[in-house]
């Protein structure tokens, strides 16, 4: 069970090694991994997905026995300067940034001072923070309610347009922070599109275990 918010949560699909990788084809779905419509994403982030997969569902930190909601979104792209867009919402204190150590959501400004700056949403009640590290922009949400949100992502232009690209997915984030909770509170959810071959299917469960 996972107990910090990951983005490559619980063995979860990554897009490098995604059996059910699809064709260069950006989807026509109207909305993207239930909250984010594919409209927005393409306008204003220029981000085309190809294949996405979303989880919603009851999450228990075994450790505290604190039980809260979860949800699990990870898109990619077929357009540069992007790759992947992943959102993970769960119970705890700490974040878990891509291929680095968890950090506690009051440590992010320490953790990254060079980059590290305040951020707020309009109509959602909360904290929050969006930095850049490596090659990836991230934006961590604190919730009222002690649940906590972390979205990635990875961008490969130029460092005079990162401050634009924040921007955007800024405006993009705002509108899905305040339907996230209720729809990771609803009836448990798992969606793939395009829908996975068996075979994938099983590759993909097995990772899961």
């Amino acid at each position: 069970m996972c107990l910090v918010t990951s983005l490559a949560a619980c063995g979860l699909i990554d897009g490098s090694d995604d059996p059910t990788r699809a064709p260069s084809t950006p989807l026509a779905d109207e909305t993207i991994c239930g909250v984010f419509p594919n409209q927005d994403l393409q306008n204003t982030l220029g981000f085309d997905t190809y294949w996405y997969q979303y989880s919603t569902g009851p999450i228990t930190n075994v450790k505290t026995g604190q039980s809260g909601d979860r949800y699990e979104c990870y898109m990619r792209s077929n357009s540069a300067p992007f790759g992947i867009l992943d959102v993970g919402y769960y119970i705890g204190s700490q974040v878990l940034p891509s291929a680095q150590p968890a950090v506690e959501f009051d440590d992010i400004p320490v953790e990254y001072p060079d980059t590290a700056r305040e951020v707020a949403f309009e109509g959602v009640e909360g904290e929050g923070w969006v930095w850049t590290f490596d090659v990836s922009i991230y934006v961590a949400w604190r919730y009222d309610d002690t649940q906590v949100l972390l979205a990635r992502l990875t961008y490969w232009g130029p460092d005079e347009d990162l401050d634009e690209q924040v921007d955007r997915l800024h405006s993009v984030l705002e509108p899905a922070l305040a339907r996230i909770p209720e729809l990771a509170s609803a009836t448990p959810t798992r969606v793939t599109v395009p829908s996975p071959t068996p075979e994938a299917e099983d590759t993909a469960t097995g990772a899961d275990g």
